[in-house]
């Protein structure tokens, strides 16, 4: 056999968020030869496995995993040009996000420049159906390829297939979760489209004429300044999901909090953003309670500032879901995944 595989891997060293358990067995992953011979070992030895990239959006427990995790570690981007002048960027999923924008940004192939500064590897991205800045993943995705690990099988799934939705898609199910991805295809374009209209971004561009560079570079200093570095302070983003909740309720908030900004989802639902409603309507920007803290330049990131258990975590999660409940009457939900 070919991968080596290791046993009792303490998760919290390949996790953002700097915690959790350990696995009883880890694979790094770098071709679909590995990855059949990972199926091979988890049909023989009957265990449940648990898919990896860069852990930025995991948060696990104490008692870790008792099964196998697989770490995609395969690398590789390749263009094919259109002469309409769309570009397909296929990319394979071990590759890291950041990288891949601030390539395609250089090689002045654009589409992909709000992405910057996210951790994570590209395999993430459709599962989450990863966004920010006024764009999600779905919007440049046309194909995934995926491994099936029961049949040992590659399915090449269409956008439609993939059934997105908010922080959502068809490899969060039941199914799906059977499917490891192997590739991403982005339909990016070599004629740069700005998507500048939201927040701090559209501010930054009110006297310059926006460029993919200058896009790019000002989102890595709004993140910056945001966001805590996740090298040095155990974090996974933006912990919990935006609220989309019926219009109804959403004018009944904004007639309480006339401040509130709210965004159309459909004709009758909106969402609310609850970085908003952490900070000006609970006051919890900055709120800390041992090891565990919301940070304080961004209510929405969650910061374990060392040394938190994953039960010291959860208590704090569930204190923070209770105030917001108190206070808006919104049940808010974690976007990272629990193991």
């Amino acid at each position: 056999m070919a991968i080596v595989i290791q046993q009792h891997t303490a998760l919290s060293e390949h996790t953002t968020l700097k915690t959790g358990g350990a696995a009883r067995y880890m694979v790094e992953v770098l071709s679909l030869e590995d990855l059949r011979e990972v199926a091979d070992f988890i049909v023989k030895e009957k265990l449940e496995y648990l898919v990896f990239g860069g852990g930025s959006n995991i948060f696990v427990g104490e008692v870790g995993f008792s099964g196998v995790v697989i770490k995609m570690m395969n690398k590789g981007i390749v263009y094919e040009e259109k002469e309409t002048g769309e570009v397909k960027v296929k990319v394979a999923s071990g590759e890291w996000l950041d990288k891949v924008v601030e390539k395609t940004v250089t090689d002045g192939i654009f589409g992909l420049e709000n992405l910057s500064a996210i951790p994570g590897t590209v395999g993430a991205t459709p599962v989450q159906n990863v966004g920010a800045y006024g764009m999600e993943v779905k919007d440049l995705i046309t194909e995934v390829e995926a491994f099936h690990l029961p049949t040992k099988k590659v399915r090449v799934f269409s956008n439609e297939e993939c059934k997105f939705g908010y922080r959502d898609s068809f490899f969060k199910t039941k199914v799906g979760s059977e499917y490891i991805i192997l590739a991403v295809n982005f339909l990016c374009n070599k004629k740069f489209t700005a998507r500048i209209a939201y927040g701090d971004l559209e501010k930054r561009f009110i006297t310059e004429a926006p460029t993919a560079l200058r896009v790019r570079e000002a989102l890595i200093e709004i993140r910056g300044k945001k966001f805590p570095d996740w090298k040095v302070l155990g974090t996974a983003g933006s912990f919990f999901k935006n609220p989309i909740i019926p219009r109804t309720e959403g004018q009944a908030l904004r007639a309480r909090y006339e401040d509130l900004p709210i965004y159309d989802v459909s004709a009758d639902m909106v969402k609310v953003p609850l970085g908003y409603i952490l900070d000006k309507v609970c006051n919890l920007k900055g709120f800390r309670s041992g090891n565990v803290g919301l940070y304080e330049e961004q209510a929405l990131v969650l910061v374990n500032y060392g040394g938190a258990t994953p039960t010291e975590i959860i208590s704090f999660v569930e204190e923070i879901k209770s105030r917001v409940f108190t206070k808006t009457g919104i049940m808010i939900e974690p976007e990272v995944r629990f193991i």
